[in-house]
């Protein structure tokens, strides 16, 4: 009996050895709060070094992991992080941005819904300065005997099939009037796989094991590794030279046009009409993410995509308007126009200020007038 308490006291003393050692790890990661190698090649293979990039960016306290839309923010929060938010974001009671609303329409009512992306959801602008809360605003005092409600169902970094399987979810339930649809930006970002195939091999469906291990520090340095080997054993790494050839839209223009076209089958079923914004600024390149590789080609001599096609926004949305007789808003040709030295419409290249949110709620404010409620 004697020789037993000793091994017992020496297990105990292994486990409770093991236990502060990762105890002490943890605290440490979390004090420290370990940095990662981030750029351009990191992000399109999801190949951290020192943390995974897309627990990090994701998997965080304001949003949750969904496998049909990838990612959803938690709803009934304020978003107000510094260096990240430049003005407080209100998130509803459904997880989008702006006031509560309820599934079911009020008798009587209009309601519009706004798919979208960044642009839509109004990223560095106030709740109340968003184009669809501007929009509504706007109907409202044309039309006071309206009941007019407008919902933002935009979301950061939004591609078009997430619009398309965000409606999927959403939009009978909604009964929607009208439904604005306004992507691209993200589409047409280079990828190693698509959207399409992310929702086929299930990339974003996370078990709840996975989900609650994955507030460790440790066991996203431990996923990072494997996620990191794993890319090694493919031949990939950060040199362009193994992943360039590879890469492909996030969403190409094809299936760009096959989620417009899935939303439009979807609206008819409802009765409700539809209006296409082609998403693109007078500050942007015309084809940015063909440029980049371009350069990253020439400047490394990495193999460029073989199957890689240029992107033309406005030609894509024109002929997507003229096949489904659909308007159509060209925000480039809205923004060249009523751009000056003396009047600044934007934040960055890609995201309008209050002002450029403005210019789009007015013009879908005419597009609405002429084609819905003429006459009235």
């Amino acid at each position: 009996m004697a020789e037993l308490i000793p091994a017992r006291r020496k297990i105990i003393y292994a486990i409770s050895a093991v236990i502060i050692f990762f105890s002490a790890m943890e605290l440490i990661l979390r004090v420290y709060d370990f940095p990662f190698y981030f750029n351009f090649s990191a992000d399109i293979l999801g190949m951290p070094l020192l943390d995974m990039c897309r627990f990090r960016r994701i998997a965080n306290k304001t949003v949750d992991f969904d496998p049909d839309v990838f990612w959803r923010f938690k709803p009934g929060q304020i978003l107000s992080a510094k260096g990240v938010y430049r003005k407080p974001v209100r998130i509803n009671n459904f997880g989008f941005r702006g006031k509560d609303f309820s599934i079911e329409k009020r008798p009587g009512s209009f309601r519009i819904l706004c798919l979208g992306d960044s642009v839509t959801f109004g990223w560095s602008v106030g709740d109340e300065e968003t184009y669809p809360a501007q929009m509504e605003r706007l109907l409202r005092g044309k039309y006071p005997g309206k009941d007019i409600e407008v919902i933002n169902l935009g979301v950061t970094g939004y591609t078009s099939f997430q619009g398309r399987q965000l409606f999927f979810k959403f939009g009978e339930r909604l009964k929607p009037d009208i439904v604005i649809f306004g992507f691209g930006q993200n589409d047409r970002l280079p990828a190693l796989s698509s959207d399409e195939e992310l929702f086929k091999s299930k990339a974003w469906q996370k078990s709840k094991l996975d989900l609650v291990l994955s507030h460790s520090q440790i066991y996203k340095l431990l996923k990072a590794g494997v996620i990191y080997l794993k890319r090694r054993i493919q031949g990939l790494s950060l040199n362009p030279e193994s992943f360039l050839p590879h890469l492909k839209r996030k969403v190409n223009q094809e299936e760009y046009k096959n989620n417009f076209v899935e939303v439009k089958k979807e609206c008819d079923l409802i009765g409700c009409k539809m209006i296409l914004l082609n998403v693109d600024f007078p500050s942007l390149g015309l084809d940015p993410a063909t440029e980049s590789l371009q350069k990253m080609s020439e400047k490394t001599k990495a193999r460029f995509p073989a199957n890689w096609r240029e992107w033309n926004s406005l030609e894509l949305n024109r002929e997507i308007s003229a096949q489904s007789g659909i308007v159509m808003i060209d925000l480039r040709e809205l923004f060249v126009k009523n751009s000056s030295a003396d009047k600044n419409l934007m934040i960055d290249n890609g995201h309008p200020n209050e002002i450029g949110h403005r210019l789009i709620a007015e013009a879908l404010l005419r597009v609405i007038s002429e084609e819905i409620f003429s006459g009235e």
